[in-house]
């Protein structure tokens, strides 16, 4: 079967993310929100972490969670980009904790 068989019937990728993106939701809240229940050693630290860099990593984290979350939903399930959605929120996670503990990297800007 062809990719475009297969995605018969689902939004394309690229809506689902406009439409996160453009749902309205205040995306550094909510996703600093979601950090905390990811993240719960770090609970009480994220609230006041306002690095610039921070703030982008928990709009991306949000935007990616709601991904994740329209991608669950579907019938029948696009199971790799799900993995591929869930493996980059585990990603963000982890860079969030770096830099909770003070660490850099050149992929924050």
């Amino acid at each position: 079967m062809e990719d475009n068989e297969i995605d018969a019937g689902h939004p394309d990728e690229s809506d689902l993310l406009d439409a996160q993106m453009n749902s309205g939701i205040p995306l550094i809240r909510a996703g600093r929100a979601r950090l905390r229940l990811a993240l719960p050693r770090y609970r009480d630290k994220i609230p006041s972490t306002h690095r610039l860099a921070f703030q982008s990593l928990c709009r991306i984290y949000e935007v990616t969670a709601l991904m994740v979350d329209e991608l669950r939903k579907e019938v029948p399930c696009r199971e790799e980009l799900l993995a591929e959605y869930e493996d980059l929120c585990r990603s963000i996670e982890a860079d969030a904790v770096a830099m909770l503990e003070g660490k850099t990297s050149d992929r924050w800007f």
